[in-house]
């Protein structure tokens, strides 16, 4: 149906090495190999010499928008340029036209064009502004209001009255937030929720993160580890751990601090982890969202733009190439931010951590992008005791995510028994 790509059956860090050898040979199978067209797309034939940047989304995205999805189409990212927005660039391809805090070109061959706005409180956006907030009030330093928005489905939840969306397309199937920790240190590691309980009984070390006030860090409260456990304010430095000489514990991302703490911040020693959604909190991060009082005007447009985004995930984990090199020259340029740099090696790495890590994923069925609701109610169910005036009476999962415009044919095609179960 699609050019797929098969998540192989080795899994954790020992799966990232696999995955490097089997992503160089899915790109030149790619490159070389004309796939047939998927039924919600019109593929044009493969060319017989390399492509120029922004060719393949020419040929691969060729589902008629003009006239049906806003022209141009705008979707606020709450971060800075990564791979795991992989896919938004994609739909453009790397001859787009990028300016500081934004990334806009033709999406594919659809007749409209894309503006992808970065994002962070005080750097993509406003001070006080969030990607789903701007939903509603609008990204004041864009001078927009977008018509999608990342949103984490925690964050869905809690903000459900306030700045009511709904999630219609998961990109990621987990979080790529972990807790982190020095290989040599901490050999067995930590990988429970009673693993962390006694290391925090030991008074080895604190467990470092950005907040227990919300997400993870509250729900580990909740879950019995004792706040002087804790200390808060991590923003991605790497100062403390280093200075605490690997005895503390750090949050991060798979796809980032991993990877910089083994070869930067000052440490360059191997590095360990655990993904937070392991240890039992499990959101679908960055979900591609619309307010809720615009679902059914843009229910025609997302519709068709839905598909798009599902398969732009697949070609994108199947071949970075052409997108990671946008996303160095994007970050070079400092137009995500002047302290946001994204070596080269980072950037190449992250795609088979994804894969590996089941970061990207067709949960637990063979398509990608759409929601378990029975997974977005076991999240409820664990915040809904900390939820106040901002969350809605009563919220349910139909409330922040729908898999109406999901088209189910679209996915990661892989091995018996590597769905999630």
């Amino acid at each position: 149906m699609t050019t797929r790509v098969r998540t192989p059956p080795a899994s954790g860090r020992a799966a990232v090495v696999a995955v490097l050898a089997w992503v160089a040979a899915a790109a030149t199978q790619a490159a070389s190999t004309p796939s047939p067209p998927a039924a919600t797309l019109a593929l044009a034939p493969a060319p017989t010499t390399p492509e120029p940047p922004g060719a393949f989304a020419r040929r691969r995205y060729r589902t008629l928008l003009a006239g049906v999805c806003p022209n141009p189409l705008i979707v606020q990212k709450d971060w800075l340029i990564q791979s795991e927005h992989g896919a938004l660039y994609q739909l453009i391809g790397g001859a787009g036209r990028m300016s500081r805090g934004r990334y806009e070109g033709p999406l594919g061959s659809t007749g409209i064009e894309l503006i992808v706005l970065e994002g962070g409180r005080g750097i993509g956006l406003g001070d006080a502004e969030t990607a789903y907030s701007a939903l509603y009030m609008g990204n004041s330093k864009a001078g927009v209001v977008p018509h999608l928005a990342f949103h984490d489905l925690d964050n869905a939840l809690i903000f459900s009255a306030r700045f009511p969306a709904i999630g219609v397309v998961a990109l990621l199937d987990k979080s790529p937030s972990v807790l982190l920790w020095d290989r040599a240190t901490y050999p067995q590691g930590f990988h429970s929720l009673a693993d962390l309980k006694a290391f925090a009984a030991s008074g080895r070390g604190k467990i470092y993160v950005s907040t227990t006030k919300r997400t993870f860090g509250r729900f580990l409260l909740t879950q019995g580890i004792p706040k002087d456990a804790f200390a808060e304010g991590f923003r991605g430095d790497g100062e403390t751990f280093v200075i605490n000489n690997g005895t503390w514990l750090n949050q991060g991302a798979v796809t980032n601090e991993v990877y910089q703490f083994e070869h930067g911040f000052n440490w360059r020693k191997p590095i360990d982890y655990v993904l937070v959604s392991d240890l039992g909190y499990d959101i679908y991060p960055s979900m591609v969202s619309v307010a809720t009082n615009r679902l059914e005007e843009l229910a025609p447009c997302l519709t068709k733009l839905v598909p798009l985004l599902q398969q732009a995930q697949v070609d994108y984990v199947t071949d970075p190439r052409e997108i990671n090199d946008l996303i160095v020259r994007f970050a070079d340029a400092k137009l995500a931010a002047p302290f946001w740099k994204m070596p080269r090696k980072l950037v190449d790495s992250a795609v088979p951590v994804q894969l590996a890590a089941g970061l990207v994923g067709n949960g637990n069925n063979q398509t990608l992008g759409d929601f378990d609701l029975r997974r977005v109610a076991g999240l409820l169910d664990q915040i809904r005791g900390s939820l106040d005036v901002r969350a809605k009476k009563g919220v349910v999962p139909q409330d922040v995510v729908t898999n109406r415009f999901i088209d189910a044919r679209i996915g990661l095609p892989t091995p018996a028994g590597t769905q999630r179960q």
